[in-house]
């Protein structure tokens, strides 16, 4: 996709869109594990595998997103798991991330067991604005009476609201399936110039707390802010180099881990 049709695209879903589709945040994202479809089509869509009991604010959520036109089309799965305050993105192995209604951020490394904290004043710093309420929900609730209400139908478990949203200005047409119980899509397809972002609720589960705590628990957890005096730190400094975290005070670093701007000096 185009710079201009990621900027676009993240005009709905803000910060979540543009991490899966242009990396704009924080370091490489699992779209290099992406399996790429050598057919070029499509996947079918399956019968959504859901539980009930799965409550509004402590569920997991598969989705299947693709991404691309009719010649390539990249395939890549997202987990997302909320649980009251907080929602957490599992793009694939390395590391995963969890953003927390506060605005505050937490990246995880579960091979290191290590993560990163970021406060809502570290990320202002770093120029990253972000909104909650479309991390929480992949695209604000707000944003649901700008659009064109479909009919109603009843699929499997939930009750799914059709939206549709067409904007000539951007050549950009949107069609959306909302579960208004979770707050979420069942699917959500953003098709602009030829090239198509689908993302598509594939199974959806409840969270214990104890399934919670073993995303979250164990980990040496380092402040964003002393990420800078912490170079020394072999993982640290194989997680800047590789490009999964700015450099704490002295540059930013593109996620293939190359200096943006500043100095940098390993040996402080």
């Amino acid at each position: 996709m185009s710079r201009s049709t990621l900027k676009s695209v993240s005009l709905f879903l803000g910060v979540t869109g543009s991490l899966l589709m242009g990396n704009l945040l924080l370091g490489k994202l699992a779209m290099a594990h992406a399996q790429s479809d050598s057919q070029g089509h499509q996947h079918a869509a399956g019968t959504l595998i859901c539980d009930s009991a799965a409550q509004p604010t402590r569920f997991q959520a598969s989705y299947q997103i693709t991404a691309g036109n009719d010649d390539k089309v990249q395939a890549h799965q997202l987990i997302l798991t909320r649980f009251d305050d907080t929602i957490i993105y599992q793009r694939g192995p390395v590391s995963y991330e969890a953003w927390q209604k506060n605005g505050e951020y937490i990246r995880y490394f579960p091979e290191q067991k290590r993560s990163i904290s970021y406060r809502r004043s570290d990320l202002l710093a770093l120029n990253i604005h972000t909104d909650i309420d479309k991390q929480f929900h992949l695209i604000s609730p707000a944003a649901l009476s700008q659009f064109d209400k479909g009919e109603q139908h009843q699929a499997t478990c939930f009750t799914q609201q059709r939206y549709s949203h067409t904007s000539k200005s951007q050549r950009q047409s949107l069609a959306l399936d909302w579960i208004d119980e979770l707050g979420l899509p069942a699917s959500l397809t953003i098709t602009q110039s030829g090239q198509q972002l689908n993302y598509r609720l594939t199974k959806l589960t409840p969270v214990s707390q104890q399934e919670f705590n073993l995303l979250t628990s164990g980990y040496q957890d380092l402040d964003f802010a002393d990420v800078g005096d912490s170079e020394s730190d072999p993982f640290i400094a194989k997680m800047i180099t590789q490009g999964f975290i700015q450099h704490g005070s002295s540059g930013f670093y593109s996620a293939d881990g190359k200096q943006l701007e500043g100095g940098h000096d390993h040996h402080h």
